[in-house]
């Protein structure tokens, strides 16, 4: 006879303080994991293709300014226009180059504030810097 004969053949115990813990959660605990943390991240990045920052010309600044001039009237009236944003993004790694390397980005929701002294617009709770912007269309 065996050392541990005597309860090779019990039933499983179950716990009196604890609900047996469903099949999906069991599951869970064998799911893989991120050995490397950022590693993905990292890799993500170096696929990401940046652009130089491009300088608008007179008459599309012109027009972004308008559209600027209009949007802050309409916040000072209350309003909270909805509106499509396209940003410039720099590198999150802070890299300095020249010209400057980033992303266009699109962005669309409704404009809660406008703050002129630190140039920013906030758009659903995102602040985006003013000077970043390079078009702003008003969605009816």
């Amino acid at each position: 006879m065996g050392k541990y004969d005597d309860i090779l053949y019990l039933a499983r115990p179950i716990s009196k303080k604890h609900a047996p813990m469903p099949r999906s959660d069991r599951a869970k605990q064998f799911m893989p994991f991120a050995a490397l943390k950022g590693y993905d991240d990292a890799i993500s990045q170096k696929q990401v293709v940046y652009e130089p920052r491009m300088e608008l010309g007179d008459e599309q600044r012109d027009r972004l300014d308008a559209a600027l001039l209009r949007l802050h009237e309409t916040l000072r009236a209350g309003g909270h226009p909805r509106v499509a944003v396209l940003c410039f993004v720099p590198r999150p790694d802070g890299i300095p180059s020249s010209p400057p390397l980033g992303q266009y980005l699109s962005f669309a929701g409704v404009v809660q504030r406008m703050n002129l002294e630190n140039q920013r617009l906030q758009l659903d709770g995102q602040w985006l810097p003013l000077a970043d912007i390079i078009a702003l269309t008003e969605e009816g």
